[in-house]
Order: C-alpha cells, then sequence, then structure tokens
C-alpha cells in the first residue's frame, strides 16, 4: 500500500470514529446549584432555560430555607460544597467560611445596577452575582375580610373582637423570624448593623421589643404560628392579613386570585414602617472556580442570569425583581395595582448590609428573644443581645 493511500486511509478512519453515532461525545462536566429560594419554580425554569439554550448540564438541589445556611457551612467542612449556590445577600459575609471564590470584575455587564453591587461586594471583591433583589416585606389582605386596608397598627384594636367573633385571626406573620422582628426595630429608628458596628443595646431596640410584645398582648396575631402556618391560614381565610416577602407575592395570586389585596406596611402610631430588602446572589465554590472546564459553565451562566431578556423572565414567573437596569424599567411601566405596591415598597426598604456582623447579629437577636419570651425586660433584653454579638464578634475576628 502507498504511503498516499495509507495517509487517506488513516483519515478515513479518525473521520468515521469521531463522527460515528455510536460513539460517546464529550461532554460538560454536570455542575450542581442549591438554592433555599421560595418561588423555586423560577429557578428551575431558569436553569432549564440556560441548558437548553447552551447544551449545558446543571442540576438544581431545593433547600428549605432554615436549613441553607448550616447545610453549605457544614458541606465547606466536609469539602463537599455544591458548584454553585443562590443565597442571600447577607451569606456574603460568610464567604471565607463557605469557601466562596471571587468573581472577576469582567463578568459583571455595564447593563447591571450599580445599587446592587453592594449586596455582593466585599473587602474590595465581588463574591457573588446579583440575581433578583427585593426580599422586602408587604401587608397582604383578604379582601373577603377587609374591605380597607389598615394605614396604623392602633386601628387593629377597633376590629379585633370582630374578627375573632368569626373564628379570624388579624394578622398573622412567624412571629419569632428575626427578618420580621428587624421591620419593627427600623420603624423606631434602629438598625442591627450601624457602619458597620453592631447596635442592638439602643433605645430603638427597646421601643421595638416592646412594640413586638404589644401586638401579641393585644391578639393582633398568634405568636405561635411559624411561616407555614401563617401562609395557610390566611389563603385559607382564617387570618384577614398576612405579612410576608416579594418572594410569596405570586403564589398568593395564584391561590387567592381577585380576592387578594396588597398594601404597604402600616405605620407604628407616627412611625413610618419599613423592612429590610436585599437580593439572591449566585455564588461559586472556590473548587469549582479552580476546574477550568466548570468555571466556564458559570461564566456562561453569570452572563446568561444578567440579560434583560432573563431578567424580565423571572419577574414575570415569580415577581422577583430585576437587577438589570432595562428590565427594571420595563416592569415599571403600567404595573398592575398590586404590583404597584410591590415596587413602592421596595424603595422604602432599608438594604441589608453583607458584612459578617449580620450573621452574628441575627443570631444574637434570636438567642436574646427566647428570653424575651420568657418575660425578660425589654431593655434586659437588648443588652444581653449586645453582649452575645460582641462576644461572637470578637471569637470571628480573632487571629
Amino acid at each position: 500500500m502507498s504511503i498516499k493511500r495509507s495517509f487517506y486511509h488513516l483519515l478515513l478512519l479518525c473521520l468515521f470514529a469521531f463522527n460515528h453515532p455510536g460513539q460517546a461525545q464529550a461532554q460538560e462536566p454536570e455542575l450542581v446549584l442549591w438554592h433555599s429560594q421560595q418561588a423555586g419554580y423560577v429557578i428551575d425554569n431558569v436553569i432549564a432555560r440556560f441548558n437548553q439554550e447552551g447544551n449545558h448540564r446543571v442540576r438544581v438541589i431545593q433547600i428549605e430555607p432554615s436549613k441553607i445556611k448550616a447545610d453549605l457551612l457544614l458541606a465547606a467542612q466536609a469539602k463537599g460544597l455544591p458548584d454553585l449556590m443562590l443565597i442571600p445577600s447577607d451569606f456574603i459575609g460568610l464567604y471565607r467560611q463557605m469557601a466562596l471564590a471571587p468573581l472577576p470584575a469582567e463578568w459583571f455587564s455595564p447593563a447591571l445596577m450599580a445599587s446592587t453591587l453592594r449586596y455582593v461586594t466585599l473587602n474590595r471583591q465581588r463574591w457573588g452575582m446579583p440575581m433578583m433583589q427585593g426580599n422586602h416585606l408587604m401587608l397582604f389582605y383578604n379582601k373577603a375580610l377587609v374591605s380597607t386596608p389598615v394605614t396604623q397598627w392602633q386601628q387593629l384594636t377597633a376590629i379585633t373582637p370582630l374578627l375573632k367573633a368569626k373564628g379570624v385571626s388579624p394578622v398573622s406573620w412567624p412571629y419569632h423570624d428575626m427578618y420580621y422582628f428587624a421591620a419593627f426595630l427600623l420603624t423606631f429608628g434602629g438598625s442591627p448593623i450601624t457602619e458597620g458596628r453592631i447596635t442592638l443595646d439602643t433605645p430603638a431596640m427597646v421601643q421595638a421589643l416592646e412594640a413586638y410584645r404589644t401586638v401579641a398582648s393585644e391578639q393582633w396575631i398568634d405568636p405561635d404560628c411559624d411561616y407555614d402556618a401563617a401562609l395557610a391560614r390566611f389563603n385559607e381565610g382564617k387570618s384577614a392579613y398576612l405579612i410576608n416577602g416579594d418572594w410569596a407575592f405570586n403564589d398568593l395570586v395564584k391561590n387567592m386570585g381577585d380576592q387578594l389585596g396588597v398594601a404597604l406596611l402600616p405605620r407604628w402610631q407616627t412611625h413610618p414602617m419599613h423592612s429590610m430588602s436585599g437580593a439572591y446572589v449566585m455564588g461559586a465554590s472556590r473548587w469549582a472556580m479552580d476546574d477550568e472546564e466548570r468555571q466556564t459553565v458559570i461564566k456562561a451562566l453569570m452572563a446568561f442570569i444578567q440579560r434583560q431578556d432573563i431578567q424580565q423572565f423571572i419577574y414575570h414567573q415569580g415577581a422577583l425583581l430585576p437587577v438589570n437596569q432595562q428590565a427594571f424599567a420595563a416592569i415599571s411601566h403600567n404595573p398592575t395595582s398590586r404590583e404597584k405596591v410591590l415596587l413602592e415598597q421596595f424603595p422604602l426598604s432599608t438594604p441589608m448590609p453583607s458584612d459578617s456582623a449580620m450573621s452574628i447579629a441575627w443570631q444574637a437577636m434570636d438567642k436574646g428573644f427566647e428570653r424575651f419570651k420568657e418575660g425578660v425586660s425589654a431593655t434586659d433584653t437588648a443588652r444581653y443581645m449586645q453582649q452575645l454579638a460582641d462576644q461572637q464578634y470578637r471569637q470571628v475576628k480573632a487571629p
């Protein structure tokens, strides 16, 4: 056989090997994404669209919101982190403990709202990509039980006996969840974090605790209600009002239809009430970013979730506010009456700090509140919260 003929024979064999239908094709690695977003179907749909559009393989695992922080911290210690994690922005302060990788600045689109960068920036690095923002609380009400929504908490005094006589609770929310309590703290001018310092032992904290005790003693709420019970009670018409967040907006609309009303949070006497707000951010583990093939997929996903069409898709799927400037402008045109409240309440909220001090403050508030429920005074509770937070903060910052 001539050299020329041998060359062509070899070439044909190579072409056959690369194109044979039964030949296994090289595939991208499968990446795993953890999240705790209540509107999990939105995340599923976004990732399905990403996988289909780019022939990628990203698998989604939903974890209970109350467990995801502990699960991520444990996974980091055991070197079992997922490639990607969609987390609340206040987790960013734990970027070391969660083994998050900093993302290159060039991955961030100019179309991204500049204000959203504060959620992911710490120590001059960006530890995640904002995917949606909001996470703020609103007042939902059942139009079958409420003709005109209250604008002040004290208005509940007059209507509570009438509602109770019908077997209906005035307001439901997870009373023991400190994210909801923080709205009362902000109402009186306080904040868990002030200029990077934990500030729990303040007059505002004392006022907030006393107000929080009042809503229970006046029987405006059931203090034993957890998140699921509060939501179920409202959906079943057993509660006139519900305090919940934008993450539940679309589900409530689907469940209640035209019967659902949405209003701004009521004032406490003359004090306007507003909640904290934040973002859900897409973080990547260090080990995944160190793998060239995985990093390529991660980069593609980060670009994908910033696109205007995807941002508008996320909003229309789950009423989760965009982080893309053009998408945010688009949804602000001709909103429904309920969407208008969603958009009005957001700028009244206070962005949640991403510093590690925020995570410590949450823990201290939670533990202090346990004592407060047992009858400890508001003044002593505020002092105890601060002592716990200071002690934990010193341990975290110790070399």
